[in-house]
């Protein structure tokens, strides 16, 4: 997941035997991005409870970021950018919240946070009309950096179906940040993801949480996979991306 894909959905057979020229139109077009009015309208449609506040945690409603970089697979060295504005969507979950991360509406990253904990996280992803769906469980461990000493990095393990991944957070230290002319203390964190197994690969997450809401003000994302195809044999996946946020009112 990745913390942020699951490869697996590259299981492309159904394009292949409609044709080269259908897959290359698929791939071309296919990259449609979030308007805020839909964001708002998947916030409302998750019903008044999951608007609740939970304690510690970013209030819910949908967040702007702007947002660079982009997504690429290694069959036929396929780009594909993500939107110039992305959203977040926070919505009262379980024992805390759930944050969903909208970079194009083929590409859904979730986060389940319960307190300073990580409980699970997953992606939908979608490329050349095929679409798959990760989602990982995890043993709890610290997402935002909070509770961390500076130089004292915390260990857990997350896993799906046939992928570990081993986690490690560190706390690199309280910045301060702008967001609309205001600063603000923010937590920076390295998120280090190790998958074995089905997807195989490194990831590595730079966020600057809000000292005081624990929202996302910014995140860096590095992130190579390898995951094999009966069809066409080992894809390759990188996402080097950014996205910061634009306003600290979410809409609702």
């Amino acid at each position: 997941m990745n913390p942020y894909a699951r490869h697996r959905v590259f299981a492309l057979a159904a394009v292949v035997i409609v044709g080269v020229p259908a897959f290359l139109i698929g791939g071309t077009y296919w990259r449609n991005g979030v308007d805020g009015d839909d964001a708002v309208a998947r916030f409302r449609a998750a019903g008044p409870a999951a608007a609740e506040p939970a304690d510690g945690l970013p209030e819910p409603g949908v967040y702007r970021y702007r947002t660079t970089g982009g997504e690429r697979v290694s069959f036929l060295d396929y780009d594909r950018p993500y939107t110039p504005v992305t959203h977040r969507v926070v919505t009262r979950h379980g024992c805390g919240i759930r944050e969903e991360q909208i970079f194009l509406v083929q590409h859904i990253e979730y986060y389940d946070r319960c307190g300073g904990q990580l409980a699970g996280y997953g992606t939908d992803i979608a490329f050349w009309w095929t679409h798959g769906t990760q989602d990982f469980a995890c043993t709890g461990g610290s997402f935002d950096g909070g509770g961390i000493n500076v130089g004292e990095p915390a260990i857990w393990e997350c896993h799906d179906q046939d992928t570990k991944a081993l986690q490690t957070t560190d706390n690199l230290g309280d910045e301060e940040l702008s967001v609309e002319g205001t600063v603000m203390k923010a937590r920076h964190t390295r998120w280090t993801t190790v998958f074995e197994g089905a997807t195989k690969g490194a990831a590595v997450v730079e966020d600057w949480f809000s000292v005081d809401t624990g929202l996302v003000l910014k995140e860096t994302r590095n992130i190579g996979l390898r995951v094999g195809s009966p069809f066409i044999g080992d894809i390759s996946y990188i996402d080097v991306s950014e996205y910061a946020l634009l306003s600290t009112t979410p809409d609702r």
